[in-house]
């Protein structure tokens, strides 16, 4: 599979009032095109940090990427300043954050904010022309559109009404010529994340990436999205980095599933793999944890112990709480390698 995104060695740190607290330690992953790749972890492990890192959106004065790379389509992205990145975020990559209430602006109509992503990407796509106004203009052929912070729909704009109501359609929100007027308090929870994703689809990204967009739905909207979510990247052509801590959330949707712990990738492989052939005690912890589905008297198999702090270790991070630990794992770091076709583990217990 070709390459989209390259991730080697990227190490991610937060100054704090207590020190630096390291969220990754040297994480390497990779993103192929047109594929689904799910991120799961506890809370804590590092999983949005990765989101944030890939598309640059970082605390500038309270983080530190410390060393390693992250590599799109052959251009280093670590290596450009915040101008340059804005070529690639939001056209190239987008990204679904985790509560779309707090995402969207509440002041603003949902068309508003659609049309605000939509302008801004064709503006980006005409960065020869000097005055934003005409670009506006000649993408749209009308004279009502203001270049604005969000642009004020008119039921003049029709061309870029009619954009907007396309992408509502494309994400199944019933009546979208109606929703395109209405505030974000006015939807629901589902429709709302409907709503961005239509926003960053909009953009046509190459890459998509979705943080943790299921969180704050019940059962039967999660599928629907998630459903929608599949559906959707053969139509745009796109990839996607799905961030999530729920493993039934993974298997439904995802093509290779990383499993994270404490900063660190404790395990990779395709989705079959993660779930048949578990390799890192820690996965097969997680997977213990899930209820079976079926009525019997076994009793679930938590694991023991808790996260560690996020300060650097030279040992395995996950060792205290592991049943197959021994003093190897105490003493040294165990580094994330295949050990079978597809299948990439950081454990001791698989050393050649």
């Amino acid at each position: 599979m070709d390459k989209l995104l390259d991730i080697a060695d990227i190490t991610v740190q937060y100054k704090t009032n207590s020190g630096l607290v390291t969220a990754l330690e040297e994480v390497s992953l990779e993103i192929g095109k047109n594929e689904l790749l799910a991120v799961v972890g506890e809370s804590g492990c590092g999983k949005s940090t990765l989101g944030l890192s890939i598309i640059g959106l970082l605390p500038p004065r309270s983080s530190i990427v410390s060393h390693g790379w992250i590599e799109y389509k052959g251009t280093k992205l670590t290596s450009l300043n915040q101008n340059q990145m804005r070529r690639y975020r939001g056209t190239e990559i987008a990204m679904i954050f985790q509560e779309p209430l707090t995402s969207l602006n509440p002041v603003y109509t949902v068309g508003d904010q659609i049309a605000e992503a939509i302008m801004l990407c064709k503006l980006r796509k005409h960065q020869d022309k000097i005055v934003e106004g005409e670009v506006m203009q000649k993408v749209y052929r009308t004279d009502s559109v203001s270049v604005t912070r969000f642009p004020r729909l008119r039921r003049g704009t029709s061309e870029l009404r009619g954009e907007i109501v396309k992408w509502l359609s494309l994400v199944r929100i019933a009546d979208p010529e109606q929703v395109l007027d209405r505030y974000p308090f006015e939807l629901s929870g589902g429709m709302r994340q409907r709503v961005m994703i239509a926003m960053a689809l909009s953009q046509e990204p190459a890459l998509l990436i979705a943080d943790e967009p299921t969180t704050a739905l019940d059962v039967t909207t999660q599928a629907q999205v998630l459903k929608l979510i599949r559906e959707l990247m053969n139509k745009v052509n796109t990839s996607v980095l799905l961030v999530t801590h729920d493993l039934a959330v993974a298997s439904q949707v995802a093509d290779r599933v990383v499993v994270m712990y404490a900063g660190e990738i404790a395990e990779d492989a395709e989705v079959n793999k993660i779930f048949f052939e578990p390799l890192h005690p820690y996965t097969i912890g997680l997977l213990s944890c899930i209820p079976s589905g079926t009525k019997d008297d076994s009793l679930l198999k938590p694991i023991p112990g808790s996260i560690p702090d996020t300060r650097q270790h030279s040992s395995c991070r996950f060792a205290p709480r592991c049943s197959r630990a021994f003093d190897r794992c105490r003493l040294n770091r165990p580094q994330l390698e295949s050990i079978k076709e597809n299948h990439k583990v950081a454990c001791f217990l698989y050393d050649k």
